[in-house]
């Protein structure tokens, strides 16, 4: 995959770039965690009080979703805060994620 950090046409140049990064930074991520067991999502470290890999996943993709927003100049919808935020939780940590990643 050639990640050029090129946007769509109808987008000015810096819009483009941060575009990109957020769509190649997807595509990259899914390419590397593709494969991966539940087990290996849900690894917290050897002594168990590292943030899992789905944390950090979930937390990227959190970031992501914002950054759309910003670049089309919207506030992210709340239903979408809901849904997948928050960033962090009440005590300045990456939320737990249950279930099936």
């Amino acid at each position: 995959m050639f990640y050029d950090l090129q946007g769509e046409a109808n987008m000015t140049p810096i819009v483009g770039i941060l575009y990109s990064a957020v769509k190649e930074n997807s595509q990259r991520l899914q390419i590397i965690t593709d494969g991966m067991t539940q087990e290996e999502v849900d690894y917290k470290g050897p002594n168990n009080n590292n943030n899992s890999t789905a944390q950090l996943i979930k937390h990227m993709m959190y970031v992501d979703l914002n950054w759309i927003y910003r670049i089309k100049g919207q506030p992210l919808p709340d239903s979408l805060k809901e849904r997948y935020g928050p960033m962090i939780d009440a005590n300045n940590r990456l939320p737990m994620v249950k279930g099936s990643f």
